[in-house]
Parts: structure tokens; sequence; C-alpha cells
């Protein structure tokens, strides 16, 4: 007995070892999903912040391209003597029709102002300018000068970017500038910002740092190249963009902040200027933090209630060992008797007391369940069926013991591994209304059920594994008609019960498109192979859905193919996302027009087309006139709302074939494709008329209207390409402005000749 003591206490202090171990188990589970969660968090932020900063870079390469353009293009006039003797209002004109530039400046070498969009500024000297001595002590004419960040005369924050005029013998002459217009970046650096906790800021490549978005009182003109900043690692780092989490220098703020530099290899550009987007860390793991504190949590009571459920369970376990002893004693007196008589029967005979413990049973027992006579007395009967043999016999258990005799059939497992079906009787043992206990007899009918059972096992396990998979899962007969398809299923075709959708083709639900591509698949499955396949399909409530299927052969046991097993997955998220990034890399996100980069590979395209199977092929630069002035007098919502309204009326007036395309601020590009010089003069001067006759109402209820001015070209030569015939345009449109505005101008190939 001493010994049987010490076992029972060691048996009691393991089932705490277990669940010390479970628990463990369960926190390391829990710590690491919280892991993985976090950084799958902090990888797609990683990821939308690069975008967003990379939708900055993009814009601002291409307005310090058209900037570099413009400054060479007025350093040649001016080495070839032909500045024009108005060049101030020619650069006035340039500043308007740029709408990232601000001032023009000509600056001789001594650093007198000898030109400037801005008259005020003609006469003053600038010599002691960085933007100016910088390329005087480095006067190459291929460097494209970015000076830092200064308050200009007029009181504004800006940047230069500067060109170097040689003079007749390479000698330093002066510089032409252009000042970039703080405004156009707080406009672009907007854009992108989709969440309250963002800002944006753009700084120089020594460190001055030139704005910031949403603006904050004394960020212009800080200087950020400081030991250990986000500017500095990412300056050291040499990489084009950088991911950096920590405290930002600028604002003691905790954040997550992509960097870039822009500094295009073909400007030649003396310094980088670096953009940076960020977030704020608190919000970006809000979501992740509250997570944690419930996961946690539910960890707590989780092992408060185990805890208390074991010791409650080893508690009733003492009781109950107590009261088998008690009830051992009586069923040694009887059993010896009993044994005699139910040896000899056929079947198994036994006896359960009240308290659900073996007053007897006979041989055939002992082997159905591998039990000595020594262990079978006085056990339990769930210890001796197992929780879930019990838990099946217990509503007959409970009702014999209500004094109700019970016959059903059941699955029983011998003691060495193999099942046999059975048909029981339990019958109570009554002592008046009393129930004192329960006789068993139980007789094996497993030769008769064997088939039975092998073929329902067979199916359950079958619909089991289907109806659990988290993923369409469809078997298809020979024919491409549906025999089976669990619930996830059903939801990816909008079916309601698999009666709305048995016997039918599943080939119906397909898209045109890819009903061929999905025949074909299912041919090569007949034939033995396995496939993969991506389609879109149509729901029964006429819903669009992306679905990828994984599909194999289906075989019977002589190994003939009789069918298609498929395993398909909801990708329609995935494909959306693919779409709307397409869109966004091909459109302008104002006016939905083609931005600059998609009309150009989409021109270069037509021209090449047009050039190897003939035809017309023309070109119309356009310009909103005073497009600055109406930005500067009632705002740049108003332009904006300009330039959507100019987009309708575009579009309208265009053909499906023709391409449109916003290539600057107020700048648009068309491709006429098929159409030569007299209808396409035809077009531009209905567009114009039409433009003319748009009327925007402004806020205060005050109608405003707007003018065009086009440069018109038509391919000729087959030397052409699409940047000769944008200068073509753009040389016409620049002498329509020059001759009074809102009027078309033609180019004139004769020009080039002479």
């Amino acid at each position: 007995m001493p010994m049987l003591n010490h076992l029972k206490r060691n048996s009691f202090a393991a089932y705490w070892l277990m669940l010390g171990a479970a628990l463990l188990a369960l926190g390391g589970a829990t710590s690491f999903n919280l892991y993985i969660e976090r950084d799958r968090v902090e990888s797609r932020e990683q990821g939308r912040l690069l975008i967003q900063s990379r939708v900055i870079q993009e814009n601002v390469e291409q307005n310090l391209a058209a900037v570099n353009r413009v400054l060479t293009s007025l350093r040649k006039d001016l080495l070839r003597h032909e500045a024009s003797k108005d060049l101030n209002d020619r650069l006035k004109m340039l500043t308007d029709a740029m709408p990232g530039i601000r001032t023009f400046l000509l600056i001789d070498g001594s650093g007198t102002v000898s030109a400037s969009s801005r008259p005020e500024l003609v006469g003053k000297n600038f010599a002691y300018r960085d933007y100016f001595r910088i390329p005087r002590g480095n006067p190459d004419p291929e460097v494209l000068f970015v000076s830092a960040p200064f308050m200009t005369s007029l009181g504004i924050y800006g940047i230069n970017i500067v060109r170097v005029i040689p003079g007749p013998q390479g000698e330093f002459a002066g510089i032409i500038s252009a000042t970039l217009d703080p405004e156009y970046f707080k406009t672009l650096m907007t854009s992108v910002l989709y969440a309250p906790d963002m800002w944006t800021a753009i700084a120089h490549g020594d460190g001055i740092q030139l704005l910031m978005v949403p603006d904050r009182t004394g960020q212009s003109g800080k200087n950020l190249a400081q030991p250990g900043s986000f500017f500095t690692r990412h300056r050291d780092s040499g990489k084009e963009a950088s991911v950096l989490t920590g405290i930002v220098y600028a604002t003691g703020e905790k954040r997550m902040m992509a960097l870039r530099s822009i500094q295009p290899a073909s400007l030649r550009q003396d310094k980088p200027l670096v953009i940076a987007v960020g977030r704020d860390l608190d919000t970006i793991y809000a979501a992740w933090h509250r997570d944690a504190q419930i996961q946690v949590g539910l960890l707590g009571l989780i092992v408060l209630g185990s805890t208390l459920g074991l010791y409650v369970y080893q508690r009733r376990q003492r009781e109950f060992r107590w009261r088998e002893a008690k009830a051992a004693e009586a069923l040694e007196a009887s059993e010896r008797f009993m044994k005699t008589l139910t040896d000899n029967i056929p079947g198994m005979v036994a006896y359960w007391n009240r308290e659900l413990r073996c007053g007897f049973a006979n041989k055939a027992y002992f082997e159905w369940f591998g039990k000595t006579p020594e262990q079978m007395r006085g056990i339990r009967i769930q210890d001796m069926m197992g929780e879930e043999l019990f838990r099946q016999n217990e509503p007959f258990i409970q009702a014999v013991l209500r004094g109700e005799p019970q016959r059903f059939e059941r699955t029983l497992t011998k003691a060495d591994g193999s099942v046999g079906y059975t048909w029981a009787q339990y019958i109570p043992d009554l002592q008046g209304n009393w129930v004192r206990g329960f006789f068993v007899l139980v007789s094996d009918i497993s030769e008769l059920k064997r088939t039975e059972i092998a073929l329902r096992e067979s199916e359950w396990k079958l619909k089991t594994i289907i109806e659990a998979e988290p993923e369409c899962v469809k078997v298809l007969a020979a024919d491409g008609t549906l025999l089976q398809m669990n619930r996830a299923g059903l939801d990816m075709i909008e079916a309601d019960s698999e009666s709305q959708v048995i016997g039918h083709r599943v080939v119906e639900l397909v898209t045109p498109p890819y009903q061929q591509a999905f025949v074909d698949l299912g041919e090569r499955v007949s034939r033995g192979e396995s496939g993969t396949l991506e389609f879109e399909i149509t729901g029964l409530k006429g819903g669009h859905r992306w679905l990828e299927t994984h599909a194999a052969p289906m075989r019977d046991i002589d190994g003939k193919i009789v069918g298609l097993l498929g395993v398909t997955r909801d990708v329609t998220a995935h494909k959306q996302a693919e779409q709307e990034l397409q869109h966004l890399a091909q459109t302008d996100f104002l006016t939905g027009l083609a931005n600059r980069r998609y009309f150009m590979v989409l021109a270069e395209q037509e021209v090449l087309r047009t050039l190897r199977y003939g035809g017309g092929l023309s070109v119309f630069m356009m310009d909103i006139d005073h497009f600055k002035v109406i930005n500067d007098t009632y705002g740049h919502k108003t332009g904006d709302v300009i330039l959507q309204r100019f987009a309708e009326v575009s579009r309208k007036i265009l053909r499906e074939l023709d391409t449109i395309g916003r290539v600057g601020g107020e700048e648009f590009a068309v491709l006429l494709p098929q159409t030569d010089s007299e209808h396409a003069l035809e077009v531009a001067e209905r567009l114009r008329k039409s433009v003319a006759d748009v009327e925007v109402v402004l806020d205060q209820g005050l109608p405003l209207r707007i003018t065009i001015s086009i440069g018109v070209t038509t391919l000729a030569g087959i030397s052409s390409n699409i940047d000769t015939l944008l200068n073509q345009a753009d040389q016409a449109l620049y002498r329509a402005k020059n001759t009074g505005r809102n009027r078309v101008c033609i180019y004139e190939h004769r020009n080039e000749a002479g």
C-alpha cells in the first residue's frame, strides 16, 4: 500500500509537470506569433513608405530634367548671341509656363543680375550668394549646380538650379539660374500623405532642410547632417533608398522613415536632393499592441483556469480511488461465482454498479479489452472504455441507471488494435424503484458490419478533409460536370448550396477569355498530368473573382482516371492590387490622363508603327493660357479644377485612338494616328474653341473662362522620332503664345531646311 500511494503521488506530480510544459509551449507560441505579426506590420509599412517616396522622387526628377533643358536652351541662345532684347519678358513667360519655377536669373561674371523674370531684381548684385560663388569657383559648364536652401531677396525660402555660362575662351562669364518654387513641392508632397500622422520633407545634399509638409515652424533651414541622424545614416550608406526607424533629429519624434536621394546620372548634379516620408511608430504598431495585450491576457486566463482545473480534477481522483477500494472488497466476494457462470456464455457479460465500477466481467470481456481479472476488478467504466467510447455510451448508461433498458449498436476497439462491431444491451438491476447497477450483454457482429463500416469510414474521411479545407476543393467527373464541392468553394462561386451546382459544368462560370484554357487544363488532367491555371469567373450572383486552381487526376482502385480533383484559392485581392499599381504608374493622378512616362512609351510605339506601315501622324503641344496667373489669383484648388475640366473637354473632342497625356504642370501633348496636317489643324481648332466655351464657376459664384494655345506638327521623314515631333510642336506652341495666345500654330518644316 505505501508503494501504491507513492506511485499515485508521482502521477499527480507528473500531471503538474505536463501542464507546466504545455503552458510554456503555449506562451512560446504566443510570443512567436506576436513576433511574426510585428515583422509583417513593419515590412508592409516599409513597402508603402518606399512607394510614396518613389512617387516624389520621380516627379522631382522630371521637374529637374525640365529645368535643366530650359537652362541649357537659354545658355545655348546666349552663347550664339541669339538672346533677344526683351529677355526679361522671355524669362517671365518661361516662369509662367513652368509651375515648379519661381524666378529665372541671368547673372554676369561680376555677380550682377542682367536679366530676370522679375524685373525688380535686375541690377542687383548677388556675388555674395553661395549659388554664384560655388559655380564661379568650379566653372564646369557640364555640371548642374544645386544650391543649398536660402532665403531669397524676395523673402522666399528656396533652392537655385544653376548652369555656368562660359566665355569665348572658356572662362567664367556668369550663370543662368532657376529658383525652385516651394509651393510646387508642397502640392506634390501633400499628395502622398495617406495617414494623418505622416509628414514629408525635402533637404539639400549638404543636410539643409528646405521644407516639411505639413509645415512646422523652425524646420526650414535646419541642418540635418548631424552624427547619427537619419539624414547622415542614409547619406553614409551610399544607397539610393533607405528605411530607418528611431528618433528623428529634426523633430525628436519616434518615426519610421523612408529616405531617397535624387541625383540622376544624366543631369550631373553637384549635390543631390534628399526626400523623406515618415510615419509615427506608435500609430503604425497601435493595432499590434492591442492584439498583444489581448493575447497576453488570454494566456493569463488559460494559465489560471488550467491550474484550477487540474487541482479540482486531482481532488476528485483521490475521492474516486477511495471509493474504488471499498467497492473492490465487495466485488471480490462474488467474483468467483459469477466467473464460472459467465465465462461459458458466448459474448461479453459484465455487471457495473451505480458508481460505474465493474462488479464482474467474463472471459470474453477480458480478451476483448486486453485486461486481466485483477485489472478489471473495480475498474471504472470510463477507464476501461476510454474517454471517447464513454462519451458515446454515456447517454445509454444514464438511461439504464434511471431504470430504462437500452439496446444499441456500438463500435469497439479490441486490445490488439482491431475494430469490432457489437450489439449491446444494458439491463437495469432494480431493487424496488432503486437501480443498484446494470448488466451488460454484448454480442460481436463484426463480420456482418465490416463492409458497411469500411464504406462509411471512407466516405466520412473524404468529406471531413474536403469540408475542413479553407480553400475551394472540388471533384469533377470526366466530362467536366461537378460532383462535389466544399463550403469554401460554394462561397467563391456565390452558391447557397451544392444542389445549385452539382451536375453542372464549372466552365460555364469561367469568363469567355479563359474558358478554352480551362477546358485545355481538364484535357491535360484526363491524360494523367497535373496543372495550375489563373482565371476569372462570374459568380451565380454576378460577382467577379480571380481564382487560381491546381488540378490533378483522380483514379479508381485500378488506376483508371475517373475525374479531376481541384484545389482553388481566391487571388482577387492580389490581382486588383497589380491592376491598381499598373494604373497608378501610367496615369496622372489629377486629370486621369496618361502621365508623361506612359505617354512617351505609347508615342514611341505609334511613331515606329507609322514609320513601318505608313500613314499620317500628327502631334499637339497644348498650354493653358495664363495658368500661373489663375493659380496666383484664385489658388491651386481652382487651378486643379481648370486642369480637370480641360481634360474632360479634350477627351470628348479627341478620338478613342488618339492619345493625350499631361507632360508638365499645365502642358499637355496629343498624338493623333492616321491624321495629316490639314485634319490635325481642324481638330486643334475644334478643341481650342470647345475649351474657350467652357465656363468654370468659382466657389464665390463667379464664372471663369480659359483659353489654350496649341502647337501642331506632322511626321515628315523617316528620321523623325517622338522627341523631334514634340520639339517641333513645342516651337509651334511657343509661336502661338508669342503671337497673342488662344490660337493654333502649325510647325513649318521648310524652316528646318533653311
